[in-house]
């Protein structure tokens, strides 16, 4: 499902990830230096809408992504109630006994939505961008030197192969007649049985790949061709633009109705 997202026609997709990379680096600082609720709560609404509309990623999916770091978001106000640095001076009500100040809400409420943030651009990131233009946008425009882009690009590329392997592996211990493992220690017998061939596996499947690059002239070498290239377009202009609109918009609002 998430590859079928990543490889679709929407805006988001057609954007250069170093940029879409960038602008998820730049949220991270911006929040920073965010303590009110509103700013965060209108930026993740506003990011949830444009991974729905510009990306082409279902809104129920996007929620049910969310909804468990919800509860760890909800930890923060929680928190800020029930063990504040400082009582805020303004109760709202009392629970349990314990007076519950709208300043610590607000607190809570800041950071919690804070990393709803850090998640629904994460999300837009890894929903929006293929892998693979992944690492080859930061070979050509961010002068990742090839032999690491396209290491990590062929070891992204293995993770299925050791999932079937293993249960592959699995399988075949259970026709032997090993069974489930009962008690921690039958856990870490049954890691060392899988373990020793999904290595050896493994050790094969680098060799391969090296000796496969190596005879089609991989060295590792800057100065290269490329059958697909990654150039920056006006799309990368209008989401670059779009991005400075979004934050100006949530500055001005802060100075004008927050202070």
């Amino acid at each position: 499902m998430l590859e079928h997202y990543q490889k679709s026609d929407y805006f988001l997709q057609q954007v250069n990830p170093t940029l879409k990379l960038m602008s998820l680096l730049t949220v991270i600082f911006y929040m920073v230096l965010i303590f009110d609720p509103w700013t965060p709560f209108l930026l993740l609404v506003v990011t949830i809408i444009g991974i729905s509309l510009f990306g082409g990623v279902p809104l129920r999916f996007i929620l049910l992504i969310l909804l468990p770091f919800s509860l760890f978001a909800f930890s923060f106000v929680w928190m800020n109630v029930v063990f504040p640095d400082e009582r805020g001076d303004t109760i709202l009500f009392t629970l349990f006994n314990m007076p519950v100040a709208l300043e610590n809400v607000q607190t809570g409420l800041s950071l919690g939505l804070r990393s709803l943030v850090f998640v629904s651009w994460s999300l837009l990131f890894v929903c929006t961008t293929e892998p693979t233009k992944f690492m080859l946008s930061l070979v050509q425009n961010c002068k990742l030197p090839p032999r690491f882009g396209y290491g990590m690009m062929a070891a992204y590329r293995f993770l299925p192969l050791f999932r079937e392997e293993l249960n592959q592996v699995r399988a075949a211990h259970r026709i032997r007649g090993l069974g489930e493992p009962k008690g921690l220690k039958g856990k870490v017998e049954e890691t060392k049985r899988y373990m020793i061939p999904l290595l050896a596996s493994a050790i094969r499947k680098a060799e391969r790949v090296a000796i496969a690059m190596e005879s089609k002239g991989f060295d590792g070498s800057t100065e290269r061709s490329y059958y697909r290239v990654i150039s920056w377009t006006k799309k990368d202009l209008i989401f670059g633009f779009g991005l400075f609109l979004l934050y100006a918009g949530l500055t001005l609002g802060r100075l004008f109705f927050l202070q």
